[in-house]
């Protein structure tokens, strides 16, 4: 089962994170064998956002699922760089 999950905006917001938050744990939850982020939309994300990814991303692993972010801007491409994010989650 592959689920795809869009992000946009600013995600320092706390309603547009919860939500997003609620349905990254929900796809998580229910077994989905491959996770896709679409982050084209993305300008921002807070710490918050970026520990609900990585932890999503290690739930993924450690059940042999797949969690791909797709569509990252080069900005927020460097930041996961400078913080060895890109050695944790795969970008695409």
């Amino acid at each position: 089962m592959k689920t795809i999950l869009s992000l946009k905006g600013d995600v320092t917001n706390i309603e547009t994170w919860d939500e997003f938050s609620q349905e990254l744990t929900a796809a998580v939850d229910a077994g989905a064998k491959k996770l896709v982020l679409d982050m084209e939309r993305v300008t921002y994300l807070n710490s918050s956002a970026l520990g609900s990814i990585v932890s999503a991303q290690k739930k993924m692993s450690e059940r042999d699922g797949e969690m791909v972010l797709v569509n990252v801007s080069k900005k927020l491409l460097q930041f996961f760089e400078l913080y060895n994010l890109t050695e944790i989650l795969t970008v695409e």
